[in-house]
């Protein structure tokens, strides 16, 4: 793993299975003003979160955001979901919900 990573938190106090991804940059113009690689390492932070969620009886990833209004998660992390599920249909296995500063995916399983 690379040192500027930010590693991936499981939150065991909650009933669901909680993973913490970190701080995200939200909404497509504020991604689109990321550096590449920066937007790369959130977008994998994202995604490997949701692969281990779908493949365990799904839970919820914890992001802290940078902005307290709402915003919309941004298009290539919407894309990268629908890949990994390999389905236009995002709501079938992720619902979102925003609370202040924290973003959050819930995650359906597969089964």
């Amino acid at each position: 793993m690379e040192a500027n990573q930010c590693p991936l938190v499981v939150e065991p106090s909650y009933p669901d299975l909680v993973i913490n991804v970190g701080e995200v940059t939200l909404g497509e113009e504020n991604r689109k003003k990321l550096q590449k690689i920066q937007r790369d390492q959130e977008k994998e932070r994202v995604m490997r979160a949701a692969c281990a969620l779908l493949n365990s009886g799904g839970g919820v990833i914890r992001m802290a955001k940078k902005v307290e209004h709402p915003v919309e998660m941004g298009l290539d992390l919407e894309q990268s979901l629908r890949e990994l599920i390999q389905s236009s249909d995002l709501q079938a296995f992720f619902e979102t919900k925003q609370q202040g500063r924290c973003f959050y995916i819930f995650v359906k399983s597969w089964s």
